[in-house]
């Protein structure tokens, strides 16, 4: 775990301002050198200079990675700026050097590392992105990282069946949503129709148990698939906060019960009535009536809440408003 916390160290931790990719050449140079690859002796070159066959156009990778006893290709490094997010074009760049120099593994370096593979398994148009590594110290898939591309324990066997064992992830992903595609679509909604049509016919009158159907709407969605809406609105929830939070005196806030937005306003519209409760900066706290008749579905909640009396942001600063918590009356 060492040599990787090293790589953090160097590569990350230590570069605080935005530097350019030439400024950014010799660290990752140096983080070559923690893994036992050498210059001097061979074992890499920067910035070579290559011709494409019989033509004009030549090909200038950052790092090319080889065996300095018998000058074969290991795999090519490219590098961006460490802190600018890396893009597809990046990727697509990496995976013409690999192509061209036939190279089944590639890396690419800026705010984190990403491995690339593109030999047998690979069946996408460029090479695939097989791992992606933050700069985390004790991050188990940076001490792998390590352990595959450093150069006395470098072995193609080892990094194909880690290309493998990436892919069979990749596939079991790519089954799991076409599985789940097909759970949520129409169709199988009227799939799950028949089956309770079949299943209650033994007991009951096929025709009474179709009628029934008729009146009932199915529903499939995802088991996690609320927690995720409800997590949603709770990050809305704070953004429009957010947006209200400053006064003259420092923070203001707007404190729900129930404090998820969404709840809230479902409860909201069904009794109609909730209680305003106005902390001052004095610590006096008053509290006043929401008739909420009139606010709809389409209605915006925090909209709503920051156009009140003694919430709008010149009210609000000068009475001296520094809080507001608002429970639904049940």
């Amino acid at each position: 775990m060492e040599n990787w916390n090293k790589l953090c160290y160097y590569l990350f931790e230590k570069i605080q301002t935005d530097i350019t990719e030439t400024e950014f050449e010799p660290i990752v140079e140096k983080g070559l050198e923690i893994l036992g690859w050498d210059e001097f002796s061979g074992d890499f070159e920067i910035r070579p200079n290559y011709q494409l066959g019989s033509s004009r156009d030549r090909m200038t990778p950052d790092f090319v990675v080889k065996s300095n006893q018998t000058g074969e290709k290991l795999f090519v490094i490219e590098i961006k700026r460490p802190k600018t997010s890396l893009s597809n074009q990046n990727q697509i760049q990496l995976s013409t050097y690999m192509r061209q120099f036939k190279l089944e593994f590639g890396i690419l370096i800026g705010p984190q590392i990403q491995v690339f593979y593109d030999g047998e398994m690979n069946q996408n148009e460029n090479a695939t992105l097989i791992e992606n590594i933050e700069f985390k110290r004790e991050n188990e898939k940076g001490k792998q990282f390590t352990e595959l591309f450093s150069k006395d324990k470098f072995d193609k066997d080892a990094l194909t069946e880690f290309a493998k064992k990436a892919f069979e992830k990749i596939n079991e992903k790519t089954t799991e949503k076409e599985i789940k595609e097909k759970l949520l679509s129409e169709n199988f909604k009227e799939t799950v129709s028949e089956l309770i049509l079949e299943k209650l016919s033994v007991e009951y009158d096929i025709n009474l148990v179709s009628r029934v159907l008729k009146d009932i709407k199915l529903e499939i969605s995802e088991k996690y698939n609320e927690q995720r809406n409800i997590e949603k609105f709770e990050r809305i929830e704070r953004s429009e906060t957010n947006r209200y939070s400053r006064t003259g005196n420092g923070k203001f806030e707007i404190v729900l019960n129930p404090p998820n937005e969404r709840i809230f306003k479902e409860k909201l519209l069904k009794t109609k009535s909730a209680t305003i409760k106005y902390f001052y900066d004095n610590g006096q706290t008053v509290n006043k009536h929401w008739d909420a008749s009139r606010f709809t579905r389409e209605s915006s909640l925090m909209g709503n809440i920051t156009s009140k009396s003694g919430i709008r942001k010149k009210e609000r600063i000068a009475q001296g408003v520094v809080k507001v918590e608002i429970t639904i009356n049940e």
